[in-house]
């Protein structure tokens, strides 16, 4: 492009500056044209009052682009460095969003930047066509620091805010899980192996949202036009889909090629958006009886905590992204639907969402709930089978804790399995902590008053059963109550 440049300067000006003259005019010119729309962008995003700024930002540039002509692009934004596990969702000009990424690629921008003001910092996406509809995409999103260190096996910490903007275009890491082997090769099992990195730095949250559709008026300026189309999306309030997958607390993750979530955004006109969370001891280790009263570590069903703040991150940012936060609907299939039921009748967590989508499994299933004494002897066998001696909980509770944090996660992975009790008996299952969930799951139901709230629920019939053997999956064990198979 440089040498572009040159040769056009020496065709208008006969005077054939020098090439070094040249040379910084260029340089001038490409960053008068990345940085004064981050400037405005960043300005606006201080603005509280203003829902939906960032046009602003995509209005300057798209005027630059008209004028001086349109700048390199590299996916949508300029990826900062890439943060820890996988660096995919960096800040532009190294602002430190960090993670994500790992296991996506980036997708080719069109002639629109969909960028956003969030409550924590711009994210940019990019947009795809899918079903004659186009659908704008943000993946890899943070909604809390990356739980390693210190911070492994604590509550979720909320991520800070980043600097510049964040390049939402990659998928984002897998929580750390064990890959089913079973039958290697087979379609049927590797479509929901990790397809991403597997890491502990994995808290990151994707959406999809269909672009208004309305009709384009004629302009002699298409640029204007654009902008025009893209001031107009503001405000549109539909409803949002919040996503959570399952795997028994053990597997799963939200990057499958079956979670995508662009066809459902594109023939509802919904918002759709998924998050990761924690899963086995790393969402699950629950030590809080044998710790000191003021210890944060193991406090149980960090998975749950991942996702409670994942959904309060989205209904604090889902009128940005043009959609309405009082519609919020969860749903999710197996240890998904457990932790659908989970959101809906916890104290902590029931005034966030009114509806659920409940398929193939319930917080008050029996491998769905587990009491807290049994989670804590199966922390305390993990503990004994990573070398730190769980007899020293009592005399020495911070350095049992540090040795833990010390061991690799590939060693925690497998060690849990130790605890696996046979078919459905997951070592990890939301636990009765005294707080997320504050008695048995049976006795919440019965004593609350949960007529506020709409529910749709879902099974599937003789699931798991063959010609030859009957289906483990029991209806009496299902949901403890007698169904009616008519």
């Amino acid at each position: 492009m440089f040498l572009f440049y040159v040769k056009l300067n020496e065709s208008v000006d006969k005077t054939k500056e020098s090439w070094w003259l040249a040379y910084l005019k260029y340089v001038l010119i490409k960053i008068l044209l990345h940085t004064i729309p981050r400037v405005f962008a960043v300005a606006a995003a201080s603005t509280p009052t203003v829902d939906c700024v960032y046009t602003s930002a995509v209005t300057l540039l798209l005027c630059c682009s008209a004028v001086l002509g349109r700048p390199s692009s590299n996916g949508g934004a300029d990826a900062g460095g890439g943060g820890g596990g996988g660096g995919g969702a960096g800040a532009a000009g190294g602002g430190g969003a960090g993670g994500g990424g790992g296991g996506g690629s980036a997708v080719d921008d069109t002639d629109e930047i969909p960028v956003v003001v969030t409550s924590t910092g711009l994210v940019q996406g990019y947009t795809k066509i899918i079903a004659n509809r186009e659908v704008r995409v943000y993946t890899g999103i943070p909604f809390a620091k990356p739980p390693v260190g210190q911070l492994r096996f604590r509550r979720p910490v909320p991520v800070d805010p980043w600097t510049g903007v964040l390049n939402a275009t990659r998928l984002p890491n897998t929580c750390y899980q064990e890959r089913y082997e079973y039958f290697p090769g087979f379609v049927g099992e590797e479509m929901w192996n990790p397809n991403t990195k597997l890491s502990e730095d994995c808290l990151y949250l994707n959406i999809w949202i269909p672009k208004k559709q309305r009709t384009r008026h004629h302009s002699n300026n298409a640029h204007h036009a654009k902008v025009s189309i893209l001031q107009n999306t503001c405000n549109r309030n539909i409803p949002v889909l919040v996503w959570i997958y399952g795997g028994g607390y053990m597997s799963g993750t939200s990057t499958l090629d079956i979670y995508d979530g662009d066809l459902l955004a594109a023939t509802f006109d919904v918002m759709i958006a998924s998050m990761q969370y924690r899963l086995g001891a790393f969402g699950s280790l629950y030590l809080t009886p044998e710790l000191p009263e003021d210890s944060d570590d193991a406090p149980g069903n960090m998975g749950l905590w991942d996702q409670a703040l994942a959904i309060k991150w989205i209904k604090e940012n889902a009128a940005a992204f043009g959609a309405d936060p009082e519609t919020i609907t969860l749903f999710g299939e197996s240890a998904g639907g457990g932790s659908v039921s989970v959101h809906l009748i916890s104290p902590e967590t029931r005034g966030m969402v009114k509806r659920g989508i409940i398929q193939s499994g319930t917080v008050n299933a029996p491998w769905s709930y587990m009491t807290g004494e049994r989670a804590v002897d199966i922390a305390k066998k993990l503990l004994d089978d990573c070398n730190c001696n769980s007899t020293s909980l009592d005399s020495n509770p911070i350095g049992t804790m540090s040795c833990m944090r010390s061991v690799d996660a590939s060693t925690i992975s497998k060690k849990q399995w130790n605890s696996y009790s046979g078919i459905l008996g997951f070592p990890s299952a939301p636990t009765v902590d005294g707080i997320l969930l504050p008695e048995h799951p049976l006795d919440m139901l019965a004593k609350a008053n949960f007529s506020d709230i709409d529910i749709l629920i879902g099974s599937n019939l003789n699931e798991d059963q063959t010609k030859d053997a009957k289906s483990v999956f029991l209806k009496r064990n299902f949901l403890n109550i007698e169904i009616n198979a008519q």
